[in-house]
C-alpha cells in the first residue's frame, strides 16, 4: 500500500495461514487490517470518508495486493485521489467498475464494535446482514441503492400529501416499484438468514460445549408468512403498505419494508438484547463470525480472509483454541494485539509480525 493512513509505503508477503500483528497503540495495526478490508470492498470499516484513509499531507492513497484463489490469482488495486470524485478499481491492471471488481476478495471482520450485533439497534443487524449478502451477490448493493432511492421518493410524496393533493394512483405507482425491489431484498435476506442461523447455531453449540442455545430469525414488517417467491413477496409488501396507508400519511414515512426489519437473536430462549452477559455476547458474535466464514465459502467456493482486530485476547483459552482449530489450514487469518506474550501459543499456526510507526517487521 502507498500513503494509506500512517503507511508511506508497505510491501510485504503474509502467511497463507495465521498472521499475528502485535505492537503498541496507534502504531498501525488496525490501519493494516483496514487496508485489507478496503482492498476487498473499496470501503473503510472505520469511516465513510475516503479522504481519511489517505496519509496526512498527501492527495492520493493506494491499497494493492495479489490474491491467490482456486481459479488462479488476481492483482487487485483500489486508489483514492482527493481531487477526483470516485475511487478507481483495477483488476490485473485493467480499470473496472465497482460491481465488476467486487467478489474477488472477501473478508470477515471482528472488532470490539461488533458486540453491538447483540445489544445494538436494528440498523446494526440490518447492516451486518446486507454486508454479508453483498459479499456473495455483487448485484445486491445496487438493489439496495435502488430501494433506498425509491423509499426516499415515496417518503417525500407522503410528506407533501398534507400540503398538496396526492392521488391514490400516484402512491400506488410508487408502491408497486418499491414492492418489486423490496421482494428481491426480502428473498435474499431470508435465504441468507436461514443459512447463517444454521451455521451460527452449530458453531455456538461447539463454543459452549452444548450448554447454551442460539436461535436467529428474521423479523419483518412485511406480512409475508411462509411466502418465498418474489411475486408473492411483492404482493405481501403491497398488502402491508395498504394496511398502513393512514398512518403513513399522518407521519410522512414508509412504515413497512426491509428498511424497518430486524434480526431476532435468542440466547437460551431469551432475547439476547436484554439478557446476554458481555461474555455471552462475545461468544454469540464469534459464532456469527464463524458462520460468516462458512456462509461465504458455501456461496462462493472460496474462504474469506478473517480479520480479528483487538478481540482475540478477550476470548478465553477454550474459545481461542476452538477458533484456531477451525481456521487452521482453511482461511487466511490476521489477528492484532498489543502484547506478544498472549500469542506465544499461536506461533505454531503461522507467523508473527511487529508493527511500529507504520512499519511491519517479521519475527522469527
Amino acid at each position: 500500500m502507498v500513503n494509506f493512513r500512517n503507511y508511506v509505503l508497505l510491501k510485504i508477503n503474509f502467511q497463507q495461514k495465521v498472521n499475528i500483528l502485535f505492537g503498541g497503540n496507534a502504531q498501525g495495526k488496525t490501519n493494516l487490517l483496514e487496508s485489507l478490508s478496503f482492498l476487498a470492498s473499496g470501503r473503510s470499516f472505520r469511516t465513510r470518508s475516503d479522504a481519511e484513509t489517505v496519509l496526512w499531507g498527501q492527495t492520493t492513497g493506494v491499497a494493492e495486493g495479489k490474491v491467490v484463489h482456486s481459479m488462479g490469482e488476481n492483482c487487485l488495486k483500489v486508489s483514492v485521489d482527493l481531487h477526483e470524485k470516485e475511487k478507481k478499481y483495477l483488476t490485473d491492471g485493467v480499470f473496472c467498475s465497482r460491481q465488476e471488481y467486487l467478489g474477488r476478495l472477501t473478508t470477515v471482520l471482528f472488532t470490539p464494535e461488533d458486540l453491538l450485533l447483540a445489544k445494538g439497534g436494528p440498523q446494526v443487524r440490518r447492516r451486518f446482514l446486507d454486508e454479508e449478502i453483498g459479499k456473495v451477490s455483487p448485484l445486491y448493493e445496487a438493489e439496495l441503492l435502488r430501494y433506498q432511492h425509491l423509499l426516499k421518493q415515496r417518503n417525500h410524496l407522503l410528506r407533501i400529501s398534507g400540503k398538496k393533493f396526492v392521488t391514490s394512483a400516484e402512491l400506488e405507482s410508487w408502491d408497486e416499484q418499491l414492492a418489486k425491489i423490496a421482494a428481491i431484498i426480502l428473498r435474499k435476506r431470508r435465504a441468507a438468514v436461514y443459512r447463517i442461523s444454521l451455521l451460527a447455531r452449530l458453531a455456538h453449540r461447539r463454543l459452549t460445549g452444548r450448554k447454551e442455545s442460539l436461535e436467529i430469525s428474521y423479523l419483518s414488517t412485511v406480512p409475508f408468512g411462509d411466502k418465498d417467491d418474489e411475486e408473492k413477496l411483492a404482493e405481501a409488501m403491497l398488502a402491508g403498505l395498504a394496511a398502513k396507508r393512514g398512518q403513513e400519511l399522518r407521519f410522512g414515512l414508509t412504515l413497512v419494508g426491509p428498511h424497518r426489519d430486524d434480526l431476532r437473536i435468542v440466547l437460551n430462549n431469551r432475547d439476547a438484547r436484554h439478557f446476554a452477559s458481555q461474555g455471552q455476547q462475545r461468544t454469540l458474535v464469534l459464532a456469527l463470525k464463524l458462520a460468516e466464514l462458512e456462509y461465504v465459502k458455501g456461496e462462493t467456493g472460496e474462504f474469506p480472509v478473517l480479520l480479528f482486530d483487538d478481540v482475540f485476547s478477550e476470548l478465553d483459552e477454550s474459545r481461542r483454541q476452538f477458533l484456531m482449530e477451525t481456521v487452521d489450514g482453511r482461511a487466511q487469518t490476521f489477528i492484532t494485539g498489543t502484547e506478544v506474550e498472549k500469542f506465544r501459543d499461536l506461533k505454531k499456526y503461522g507467523a508473527t509480525f511487529q508493527v511500529c510507526q507504520g512499519e511491519v517487521r517479521a519475527l522469527d
